[in-house]
């Protein structure tokens, strides 16, 4: 195998994310105190030990389709409102 090989089948054998053994269980005694680093190295570690960043996207991307599924409704409901008002004519002939 590959060092690289490995390096993916470890995490999947162990059930822990790469960032998990990586900075808590394999942490070297020197990086041991890394949750006492400044704020963006401190913020990178934990977005990658927690995933944050496919949660953040994922939020973004909801957001995005619930916008767009607003607009669309917006458009039904104006469609609607017409097709009403064609209704009532029609009706009334």
């Amino acid at each position: 195998m590959k060092c690289a090989d490995v390096d993916r089948e470890i995490p999947e054998l162990m059930g822990a994310g790469k960032a998990i053994l990586e900075y808590v269980v394999f942490c070297h005694q020197e990086d041991s105190n890394w949750p006492l680093s400044d704020g963006a190295a401190l913020k990178k570690k934990f977005d990658d030990i927690f995933a944050a960043t496919r949660y953040t996207k994922a939020l973004e991307v909801l957001k995005k389709h619930r916008q767009e599924q607003a607009v669309a409704a917006k458009e039904f409901r104006s469609d609607m409102a017409q097709l009403q008002i064609y209704k009532n004519q029609a009706e009334d002939v």
